[in-house]
């Protein structure tokens, strides 16, 4: 009996004994499935390149990278490596998109706006870059994005008693939105007058953020970059010479790029102006009162600091946009890397035909033509302004014309329909239709334009007088002709800044 008792405990005991190793090797192995669950976690989420959560740091030193560091994370290393796209983009959207690591993109914005012109931007190709910069005039966050403040460090003498920071100080004191807040502001001027200060500023805080780029791209936040032409286009050129970039425009004496169609800085230009120096943009901010635009402060400071000066390269960059671009003989065959003025759907449409083309050569300004005009020529448009302004034909006994149309009016040598084709929309266009020249007219309030190059243009508001509306017009078998024999263009690109050889 004794002997039966022991093996039925010492069974029991072998029973529970096998049943506490299974149990503890499952709560082993659930410990380790766990950890190495957490580890694949971090092994795909990248850091916020795009936020740039700077608050508890100067703007000289980046942000340290925070990283967990037990045996089974990934080393810093390969986090790195994974930091070249946004994981919020879908991969289809970003995958053929060029690899633009050596350029900082630097956005300019405005409060009053940023909440309109900024996500657009954001859901296109700026989720394809490892890393970018906005800036404005007053700090916010749009989609988990932070927005720096770009006149925090503005002399307080000349923020004081200076209307041209009353935005600023009053959009700080909104109770709501910001465009709530403005609705019943006559904003346009405010906002012009405060946006002036920024460029200086910008790039000064861009610099001291991340000194490492090889270039810095400067837009403002209606514009658009074709990546796959400035990455082609900047190959070319050396980040270790003193350059600085953009379509040159003239103010007084004074030869600046013009901020809507971007400017690039190179490294080299960039510290020459800024490595080793302490509130630099300060340095301009009293005089900057008394001009009118922050890309002309700008290129006036890197001048006087570095004798640097712009190059200029339209109609690369340019600040037109598909509808408004002049498609001449001139531009034509020309690459194109910046345009200004977007809408969010124009910026979206931009973006999409560049995904068509799946990122893969650089963009000409006749690309343009052919998927967004071509398909919406038509003989005339109601309503709609046509940009002909190369000649004007008036009723030179009328005398409300301004300088501009006076300036470009053709008054001696007219033949009888060009005497008559300030008469109706009618007689502009027979007049048209018989100079070899006009591509395309329009009429309004009694002024015929005509064009030597083919424009979209926009619509106008409908007049409630016949007389005052916005007529255009397109010689369609004319334009045709002209794209035919102009469609050809070299294979090898002419590329503003460089020298092709020459066989």
């Amino acid at each position: 009996m004794l002997s039966t008792r022991a093996f039925a405990l010492a069974l029991a005991f072998g029973v529970f004994f096998m049943a506490l190793v299974i149990t503890v090797e499952r709560l082993a192995l659930s410990y380790t499935g766990e950890n190495h669950y957490r580890g694949e976690h971090h092994a795909t989420k990248r850091p916020e390149a795009f936020k740039h959560d700077n608050s508890q740091q100067t703007d000289r030193e980046p942000a340290p990278l925070s990283i967990e560091t037990p045996s089974n994370m990934l080393s810093l290393e390969s986090v790195s490596e994974s930091a070249g796209r946004s994981k919020s983009a879908p991969e289809s959207d970003c995958a053929q998109f060029p690899d633009t690591s050596k350029i900082l993109l630097v956005m300019k914005t405005g409060a009053s706006e940023a909440f309109s012109k900024v996500p657009a931007q954001l859901v296109t190709s700026l989720k394809c870059l490892p890393e970018f910069l906005i800036f404005s005039d007053m700090e916010q966050e749009i989609g988990g994005h932070k927005i720096y403040d770009s006149l925090d460090r503005v002399l307080d003498p000349v923020k004081t008693n200076n209307r041209d920071f009353d935005a600023y100080f009053r959009q700080r004191q909104c109770a709501a939105d910001q465009e709530s807040c403005n609705q019943n502001m006559d904003f346009e001027q405010e906002r012009w007058d405060l946006d002036k200060y920024k460029n200086l500023h910008i790039a000064e805080k861009a610099f001291n953020m991340r000194p490492n780029y090889d270039w810095y791209l400067f837009v403002d936040a209606g514009a658009y970059v074709v990546w796959p032409t400035m990455l082609r286009w900047l190959k070319k050129l050396h980040h270790t010479d003193p350059m600085y970039i953009g379509s040159k425009t003239s103010a007084g004496n004074s030869h600046f790029g013009d901020g809507g169609s971007g400017y690039v800085v190179s490294n080299r230009a960039m510290r020459g102006f800024f490595e080793n120096e302490h509130n630099v943009a300060n340095r301009w901010d009293e005089a900057t009162k008394r001009h009118c635009c922050g890309d002309l402060m700008f290129a006036k400071a890197l001048k006087e600091a570095t004798g640097i000066s712009v190059n200029d390269t339209w109609p690369t960059t340019n600040a037109e946009k598909p509808f408004t671009i002049h498609y001449s003989s001139k531009q034509w065959c020309q690459p194109i890397a910046t345009m200004n003025h977007l809408g969010s759907e124009e910026l979206s449409a931009l973006y999409a035909f560049e995904r068509e083309r799946k990122f893969t050569s650089p963009m000409r300004i006749r690309d343009l033509y052919h998927h967004f005009v071509a398909p919406r020529l038509v003989p005339n448009r109601p309503d709609w302004d046509n940009l002909s302004d190369d000649v004007f034909y008036l009723n030179m006994s009328e005398n409300t014309y301004d300088h501009y149309q006076l300036r470009k009016a053709k008054l001696e040598g007219l033949s009888p329909l060009e005497k008559s084709a300030h008469l109706s929309f009618d007689s502009c266009q027979r007049a048209c239709q018989v100079d070899s020249a006009c591509l395309q007219y329009r009429y309004h309030n009694g002024v015929c334009g005509f064009s030597w190059t083919i424009k979209h243009g926009l619509p106008k508001k409908k007049a409630s007088r016949i007389s005052d509306r916005w007529m255009s017009g397109w010689d369609v078998d004319k334009i045709q002709v002209w794209v035919q024999e102009h469609d050809h263009c070299d294979e090898e690109i002419q590329w503003p800044l460089i020298q092709t050889p020459r066989l």
